[in-house]
């Protein structure tokens, strides 16, 4: 796969479906007995076993579809995506439990100072797993979190609207 912005921004097509669909399991109450907290102390209520399982799971199944032939182990990238996307939440879900932040919310002083971690976590999780993977260099890695990063806030406005988050943020 070519190193152009485009191609790059394809890598995190199917992290971004499964997140999508992940907030429509949510919203929709599904798989119920995988909605226990990894550890309310540590991250608070909303990060679940639940998209621990499906982001993964979601991305690897996606992933051959949105990337055709153009990677060798596209599942296995969909996998190390979503995983990456998941883990990267936990520092800052760590972070804001510490600050006394309650979850899902942003504190009254700093909100641009969040809401951009709230993007920046997990795009390093994404970008840090394709960088591994596919051993792609500095630039593109920088890229391809700067590509996350700018294309979050759309897709969170989207299931706002669309009644699948209760946030823009």
């Amino acid at each position: 796969m070519g190193s152009s912005l485009f191609a790059l921004w394809l890598l995190l097509l199917p992290v971004f479906i499964a997140g999508c669909f992940h907030m429509l399991v949510v919203s929709r109450g599904w798989l119920p007995w995988l909605a226990v907290p990894l550890s309310t102390r540590l991250f608070g209520g909303n990060k679940t076993w639940r998209g621990f399982a499906v982001v993964p799971l979601v991305s690897a199944l996606v992933a051959p579809l949105c990337l055709g032939g153009e990677i060798k182990n596209a599942l296995l990238l969909g996998v190390v995506t979503g995983l990456g996307y998941m883990l990267g939440e936990l520092p800052n879900s760590m972070l804001k439990r510490w600050l006394k932040i309650s979850p899902g919310q942003l504190p009254p002083r700093h909100r641009g100072v969040f809401i951009f971690l709230d993007q920046a976590d997990s795009a390093l999780g994404v970008a840090l797993g394709c960088m591994w993977l596919l051993a792609l260099d500095l630039v593109q890695t920088l890229t391809l979190m700067a590509l996350f990063i700018v294309s979050v806030p759309v897709i969170k406005n989207v299931l706002y609207v669309c009644s699948l988050k209760e946030s823009r943020f």
